[in-house]
């Protein structure tokens, strides 16, 4: 597919076929990761990973989720608003 550099505003860029987009599995508001490599411009498309919760807690250290002093007076104050808990 032949494209053409264009003016946007203060920036630059290229516009790509619905067909292309569609071979591609994009669509507007999709992110891709641009790069350029050995003299050519490589996009490629930002797949959407989830993770489970055990997945998440598992990458966590621990040492970082101790409650300092501060925190754990925070944590036994009174309500002062309109809390639901």
């Amino acid at each position: 597919m032949e494209t053409v550099i264009r003016k946007f505003g203060n920036s630059k860029g290229a516009l790509f076929s619905a067909s292309l987009l569609k071979e591609l599995n994009l669509d507007v508001n999709d992110k891709v990761d641009i790069k350029a490599e050995n003299g050519r411009i490589v996009i490629v498309p930002i797949t959407k990973t989830e993770y489970s919760l055990d997945e998440l807690l598992a990458a966590c250290n621990p040492d970082a989720m101790k409650l300092n002093a501060e925190d754990k007076e925070w944590l036994n104050e009174d309500d002062v608003g309109n809390e639901v808990i």
